[in-house]
Parts: structure tokens; C-alpha cells; sequence
């Protein structure tokens, strides 16, 4: 038997938030959760350098085997379900439902976040650092902080969805003149011009 492929995270969103909405997938018509376990989750976070290595070994330790770690994925997917509400509803011109917006609050709102100052051959930068995380939840606070700033500093309008029908991931359009139709042009974009060309030759056929 054929060894079963899990589909890897798609870094196809132009931003953090996106691609983690884009960690709910779609395949065969069927939904499946890039999510599944919690070290699943510690390795999207590494992967957009939210979190180092060290620290996916050191929280994979602390919590990969306890009830907190499970039940953060629990959240994690309501955060993710909230993101693409709050997008969703914005496109059309709504307002989010309080409760989306007072999740994303409510998980930046108790974790320390410190300031260092940091020299540089130009002169000075601060760079923003997270006290070490005292418990699962805390691992989503860097992806609520991303989404305060995706949504104070970007244009919602130009978050589209692929072309493709049965393709779920989302993106944000920052292409010139924003003509961005797929996910990706050597996935999504060839199938749907190879389904256009049958069709147009089917068409003909039928004449």
C-alpha cells in the first residue's frame, strides 16, 4: 500500500494571519485540519518564525502530553474560525461579531510583552520580545498580535479567496494592479486553464 502524504502549511497568504487561516484546508471536497496535534501547532509556529527551535523542544516537553496542550488546539481553531469571520464580514461591509474581537483581546491582554533596545550600523531599533510563555494559550498571542496588526494596516478588500471552487486558502493581494486569481499559479492556476481549455473543446465538439 501506497504511503499516505499529509499535505504540509501553505506560505501562500502574503501574511501571518492568512496562512493561518489557510492551515484549514480542503482535500478531495473533504475539510481536514493542518492542526491536529499540539506539535502540529509548535510547528507552524516555527516555521513563521514565531517561535525558535529551542522552544519547540522546550514547550513540546512542558505541555506536548497535557490537557492544556490539547485544548489549545481547541482554541487555536476558534481563533482561526474568528480570523475568517472578522475578514468575511468586513469584505461585505458588516462589523465582526463582538465575541471575535474580544477573543483576539483577550489573549493579548495578561502576556508581558518587553521592549530591548538593539544597535545597528544605522543607528538604533527596538525589537519587541515575548516573556517566555507560562502556558499553552500564550502560544496563540503572538497570532492574535499579527491579526491586531493585519487588521489596523491592511486593506481587507484586497483579501480574496482562490479562484479555484475547491480550493479554500485565502491571500492577500499585493500583486500590481491586483489581478491575483489563485493560490498559486503552478497549482490552482494550471488546473482551472486546463479545465477552461477542455471546456472550450468540448464546446466546439458540440457545434
Amino acid at each position: 500500500m501506497p504511503k499516505k502524504i499529509i499535505p504540509g502549511f501553505y506560505f501562500i497568504g502574503n501574511h501571518p494571519v492568512l496562512d493561518f487561516v489557510n492551515t484549514k484546508i480542503a482535500v478531495k471536497g473533504q475539510p481536514l485540519d493542518l492542526l491536529n496535534t499540539f506539535a502540529d501547532l509548535l510547528d507552524w509556529l516555527r516555521q513563521v518564525s514565531f517561535i525558535t527551535l529551542e522552544e519547540v523542544k522546550l514547550y513540546e516537553q512542558k505541555w506536548g502530553d497535557t490537557v492544556q496542550g490539547v485544548k489549545v488546539l481547541e482554541s487555536a481553531a476558534e481563533l482561526r474560525s474568528y480570523l475568517l469571520t472578522i475578514i468575511e464580514k468586513r469584505k461585505i461591509g458588516e462589523k465582526a461579531p463582538d465575541a471575535s474581537i474580544q477573543f483576539i483581546n483577550q489573549l493579548v491582554k495578561q502576556h508581558a510583552v518587553i521592549s530591548e533596545l538593539v544597535q545597528s550600523d544605522d543607528g538604533f531599533i527596538r525589537e519587541k520580545k515575548h516573556v517566555m510563555f507560562q502556558k499553552p494559550l500564550d502560544l496563540l498571542v503572538p497570532v492574535a498580535e499579527a491579526a491586531i496588526d493585519f487588521f489596523v494596516t491592511h486593506d481587507l478588500a484586497l483579501v480574496k479567496k482562490c479562484e479555484n471552487p475547491a480550493c479554500v486558502l485565502y491571500f492577500y493581494d499585493n500583486s500590481k494592479n491586483n489581478t491575483r486569481r489563485w493560490c498559486s499559479p503552478k497549482t490552482c492556476g494550471n488546473r482551472m486553464k486546463v479545465a477552461a481549455y477542455l471546456e472550450r473543446q468540448q464546446n466546439q465538439l458540440n457545434k
